[in-house]
């Protein structure tokens, strides 16, 4: 079960692994999506039309519980499904439900787990394999595997850094829990922590921060959905910015120079300066080729 990119991986390493059998496909259902209104598949699903899969896209699981019952699998793997599981479904496989999250359990429940990271300044994070139960990412865990966050990365490379892992974790360990190779370990309550999905409202970026808390928002935000500001009444979205040694002073958001590497805005202790953005309207764009320089003044702030 999956749908993302992320989700493809998972269900790669099952179909390249001799001692698994994949005869289903479970993922949500197609969304349209872009200008024209289309139709899309999800990684997932094509993924599984090319293998020639079973393809199932419920809205409640429930309404195909029959037929997973009629399949009498051994096992339900999980990669980023995006919906809860019923207990009944939990309850058909012979070996249970494995699911791979994209943190080291237990922090980091939840769905958006691989922005949070980031946006937090972890410098590592990476991928578990753990028994799926009814409550949100808190079963017993198997194994993980660790990956470390570079400062040049944002959710987008961080994911596919995470597409590697998954594929390696259940390639390599999968059969191992499955054989009883791998023993479950309790999570540690007392180290929960909750990354979920990230709300519309929060991805309006806070100038109100110090320049390094700003700068791990715009990288956990980037590239998808994007975090902004607004100047002159228009989004801008920012996906790059670095932080100079230049003490703020002033207003923060306000402009306090303009050259051909940057923007620099004050934050509340440093400047920094944004490297690539999006114009609402416009299309993305590194500011070594913005040519409309009477557009961002001098002296004018972003809100």
């Amino acid at each position: 079960m999956g749908t993302p990119e992320i989700g493809s991986y998972a269900l790669k390493a099952l179909l390249d692994n001799n001692a698994f059998d994949v005869k289903t496909v479970i993922c949500q259902p197609d969304k349209v999506s872009g200008r024209k209104k289309e139709v899309e598949f999800s990684p997932v699903k094509k993924m599984a039309i090319e293998n020639n899969l079973t393809i199932y896209q419920p809205n409640k699981l429930g309404e195909i519980s029959n037929e997973l019952e009629n399949l009498s699998p051994d096992l339900f793997v999980t990669c980023a499904y995006g919906k809860f599981i019923p207990e009944k479904i939990l309850q058909i496989p012979k070996y249970g439900c494995i699911n791979a999250h994209a943190s080291i359990l237990p922090k980091y429940r939840g769905g958006a787990p691989i922005h949070w990271a980031v946006i937090n300044g972890e410098i590592s994070t990476g991928v578990t394999l753990m028994k799926t139960i009814k409550e949100m990412d808190a079963g017993d865990y198997f194994i993980d595997y660790k990956i470390m966050i570079e400062e040049s990365d944002n959710t987008s490379t961080l994911f596919k850094k995470m597409n590697d892992v998954v594929y390696k974790i259940i390639y390599e360990q999968l059969e191992n829990i499955v054989m009883g190779k791998l023993k479950p370990i309790k999570q540690d309550e007392s180290k929960v922590s909750f990354a979920l999905n990230i709300k519309r409202e929060q991805e309006k970026l806070n100038l109100n921060l110090n320049a390094n808390s700003f700068k791990n928002w715009v990288r956990g935000l980037a590239d998808k959905p994007g975090g902004y500001l607004f100047y002159k009444n228009k989004s801008i979205k920012i996906f790059l910015c670095e932080i100079t040694n230049i003490p703020s002073q002033g207003e923060v958001g306000k402009i306090v120079d303009i050259k051909k590497d940057g923007i620099y805005i004050n934050t509340l202790d440093f400047v920094i300066k944004i490297v690539e953005f999006q114009i609402e309207g416009k299309n993305r764009i590194n500011i070594k080729n913005f040519s409309s320089n009477s557009f961002f003044v001098i002296g004018e702030r972003f809100e």
